[in-house]
Parts: C-alpha cells; structure tokens; sequence
C-alpha cells in the first residue's frame, strides 16, 4: 500500500497551519519564505504495511501495477491517504497494535529554498492531543521527545524508492512487526547492531535475500558481507537520512539506511524546531555537497524522491505518521515535481 500524495489544496481551517510570511534565519542565512512555494501533503498512519506486504496481492490490492508495471500508487490511492490512515489507526486493517484515540492524519505544510552550497526546508504541522499508548510505560513510548520528524532523500539507485519512497527500507521484521525476531535469536546476524533488541530499517540491496510471502518474511538475518555493504555506500546505494527531535531543546541527527539505520547526533543536517501556538514549525539545513558517506549529492536543476515522517505525541518506532513519495525539483519543475526548491 504505497500511495504518492497529491498536492491537493487544502484549506486554512482545515490544515490549521501557516508557514509564515516573513522572513526566517536558517544556518546564518535569511531566507525569505514568504517568496517560497508552499507544498501540501497528508501524511497517515501506515500501520504493518511493510516492503513484503505491498508486493503481496493478498495484501495489497496492487501489488501486481506496483511490481509488474512498475506503477507508482497515486494513480490509485492519491486522494485517499487520511481514509487509508483511519483504517489502520483503528485496526480494521494493517494493525494489531492499536493506540485508543490516535490521529489518522497529519496535514504537512513543506517548502524549500536552497543556494549555491546548502538546501534549507520548512515544515508545519499541527500539534495534536496526548492519546496514552496502552502498551508503554506511562503511557509515552519515547517521553523525552513529544516529536521527531524525519526527512528521507533518494539519490536514484535504490530498488522501487522512486516508486515507494521510505516502504524500500520497511520491513516485515523490524521493530514491532509482524515477523519481528525474538531478542535471543538476533545474535544469528552479523554486520548489524541489534543490541537495541530490534531490528531498524534496512534496503533490501543489503540483503542476499528477501522472502516476501513464506514466513518469516522480510531478510533481518541475510546481511550481504561487509565489503559488499562498503561498495554499495561508495556508489551511493542508500536512502539519506535526517531527523530532528524536539527534546533537549532540540537535537540534530543526520545518517543513512542501508544495511541498517545510522544516525548519529550534529553530523551534517542543522534543525531548529519549536510548538508556535498550535502548530509545530521545523526548519532545516544542510549542504548540497557535504562529501560524508550516506549523504546524497544534490544538484541544482536535478529532482529527488523524497519522504518524510512525523513521530508526534511521545511515540517511537513504526507508531509515526508517514508522507507517500513525492519528489523536490531544485530549480526542476514539472507535473511530478510537488516541491518547487526556490533559488535564494
């Protein structure tokens, strides 16, 4: 179940969100946002909708466009991503997990502008009310942290990300999914950490397989050997990943998924963020070129799949609200291209 979202128009009443008009300070420049398009998107509750279940025709009533024609599912499912999200927050589909009062939807408001040397990204969003998860301690799987909100960046060499976005790097048998390991059969793989006691995202191009119907499904354990993992990063096999998390005054984390999910803390992306009024603004920067492995290289007049998510009212893990792929154009425009970068 992979759906890109349209850029529909929504209203100000019922997104509740404003980027701003004026101008705002990212990473020591001004950029003005009010001379930036505003980009629209719904992100929704995915719920155990993995990599293997979106390929799986009992599943997913397209999984066949999706693998056999090679279809992005906005032709099918553009328009419907806050019912989709309802479905599975409530558990009629996709879900043994359910969180009692959990929003469906989220509206995101996105817009980017970028320079010579750095790309800067707004986001808004609505802050919504604390729903207790009835399987974490106090009710807050992750209590110091009332957000987090993530950006993924595919540079082109990722299997179906220009089709899925971030369901390339969701699997069957991560964290609280379906065909989750036992903790004490994670030391059966080597080449990854799982002293956490989970499994993170991974591609499956780190994989030297991947099962997606027998059970278990998903390839946790069939991790390629490490000079294979190392030739894949040099040639730029990987989803680039960011993530800013609002406790501690605001932490940066900047990484990459490919044989599993690295982030480390102030290594290349800058975020700001803060709750303004009702809303939460997050502000972004990062270079075009900054040279570091697991960072895509980007160019100006080149357009990129993007993701992004959204981890609100204390949760953590797959609990997060999620963006279809969509794609940002620096200085690129076109039918397919919902983020319009301007040039400052």
């Amino acid at each position: 179940m992979i759906y890109r979202s349209a850029l529909k128009t929504l209203s100000v009443a019922a997104c509740a969100l404003t980027l701003g008009a004026g101008s705002a300070l990212a990473a020591g420049k001004t950029i003005d946002w009010a001379k930036v398009p505003e980009a629209k998107t719904v992100l929704f509750y995915p719920g155990q909708t993995s990599f293997e279940w979106i390929q799986t025709g009992t599943d997913h009533g397209g999984a066949r466009s999706f693998t056999k024609k090679g279809d992005n599912c906005a032709g099918c499912h553009s328009e419907e991503t806050a019912d989709m999200g309802k479905k599975m927050v409530t558990g009629q589909k996709a879900e043994t997990m359910v969180i009692p009062g959990k929003r469906a939807s989220i509206p995101l408001s996105v817009k980017a502008a970028y320079d010579a040397d750095t790309l800067y990204m707004r986001f808004a969003f609505p802050a919504g009310p604390h729903n207790a998860v009835p399987f974490a301690d106090g009710g807050k799987m992750d209590p110091d942290n009332e957000i987090k909100l993530a950006m993924m960046i595919d540079g082109g060499k990722v299997d179906k990300a220009k089709q899925s976005g971030c369901w390339s790097s969701c699997h069957h048998d991560a964290r609280d999914m379906p065909s989750a390991p036992k903790k004490d059969a994670l030391g059966a793989a080597k080449g990854i950490d799982t002293s956490h006691g989970y499994v993170t995202k991974y591609l499956p191009e780190s994989r030297t397989a991947i099962s997606l119907k027998d059970d278990p499904r998903g390839g946790w354990d069939k991790v390629k050997p490490q000079a294979e993992l190392d030739a894949l990063l040099k040639d730029g096999t990987f989803l680039d990943l960011s993530r800013f998390k609002s406790g501690k005054g605001g932490v940066s984390e900047d990484g990459y998924i490919l044989a599993e999910r690295v982030l480390k803390e102030n290594a290349g992306a800058t975020y700001t963020g803060k709750k303004e009024g009702d809303q939460w603004v997050v502000t972004m920067s990062r270079k075009l070129k900054s040279g570091q492995p697991g960072d895509v290289a980007m160019e100006d007049g080149k357009t990129y799949t993007v993701g992004f998510a959204v981890h609100d009212d204390y949760v953590a893990g797959r609990f997060h609200h999620v963006s279809v792929d969509m794609r940002l154009g620096l200085g690129a425009s076109g039918p397919d291209v919902e983020i319009k970068a301007a040039k400052q």
